[in-house]
């Protein structure tokens, strides 16, 4: 069945930018509403949908802007609206900011949703299944040599997310990570708290790119590191990931494969699946689809 939240919730961080402070409200919404976001601090407090043909990347992170009402660094927010199965809220910003929480990651959204209680509705869940399969190839150069990355979605009867994460200087090495989101998944200790992360040779562009929230980065330097699992960049990237897909606006049953792949990848394989989609989908009676 469909979920939302029991009672209204707060969650406050840094800009991305890292130049002001930004809170975000959450509220119950009925079954069919989806995830809407709502500018509090423009006049009429224009509402942006969450939809794939909102979704786009100008920078390090994944925006929806609609008109140009912006809804900026909406991934881990996303993915732990995902990760929770939450299907219909109303998201209220004080600016176009969503905030950076606990290192880039979704722990502190996860946390706050917790709180606020998730409640199933009385209608089906209305899923989106990948129809057929969809590949994304793209390439990047690194000291003059050509590097591939590829992100694959493939049909399947519930949501599998596989990462292969690959640098090409090896400043981190080599590593995989793949969830299933079943029923016995649990995203809050496995998935939620994985933080972002930058290589030190990035440290210099990031910085002036988001200024003061670089101190809630995860930098991998060389030397020993307190990761929490030894795949967590790789974990990190499932995350991100999720958040990115979720801007389809609805559960999702697929498995999606990344190598080397980033949120630009992200967006323009969601693009690419829009167009699997029938407007009755998102306009029509749900139709009725198992319960996971």
């Amino acid at each position: 069945m469909q979920k939302t939240i029991k009672q209204t919730a707060c969650c406050t961080g840094i800009s991305i930018t890292g130049q002001t402070y930004t809170t975000v409200t959450f509220q119950p919404a009925p079954p069919d509403t989806g995830i809407i976001f709502i500018r509090e601090d423009l006049p009429g407090k224009p509402e942006v949908p969450c939809r794939p043909e909102y979704a786009r990347v100008d920078a390090r992170w994944t925006s929806l802007v609609n008109n140009d009402i912006r809804i900026e660094h909406t991934e881990h927010l996303l993915a732990a609206i995902a990760g929770l199965g939450l299907d219909n809220l109303k998201v209220s910003l004080n600016c176009p900011f969503i905030p950076v929480v606990s290192s880039f990651s979704s722990k502190d959204f996860v946390q706050t949703f917790l709180k606020a209680e998730p409640i199933l509705q009385d209608v089906p869940k209305r899923y989106f299944s990948v129809q057929e399969p969809v590949c994304i190839a793209n390439s990047f150069f690194h000291q003059e040599k050509r590097y591939d990355r590829f992100l694959l979605a493939l049909p399947a009867p519930e949501l599998t997310l596989t990462y292969l994460l690959d640098y090409p200087a090896k400043e981190i090495p080599t590593q995989l990570a793949q969830f299933t989101f079943d029923s016995s998944f649990d995203f809050a200790s496995e998935l939620a708290t994985a933080r972002s992360y930058i290589t030190e040779s990035e440290y210099d562009t990031v910085v002036k790119l988001i200024g003061k929230s670089i101190e809630d980065c995860l930098v991998i330097a060389k030397g020993p590191i307190n990761l929490q699992w030894a795949n967590e960049p790789a974990r990190h990237k499932v995350l991100d990931l999720l958040g990115d897909i979720y801007t389809l606006g609805r559960p999702i049953n697929g498995h999606f494969i990344g190598i080397r792949t980033g949120h630009k990848d992200n967006n323009q394989l969601c693009h690419q699946l829009k167009t699997q989609i029938k407007e009755d989908l998102f306009h029509d009676s749900p139709r009725q689809t198992p319960v996971r």
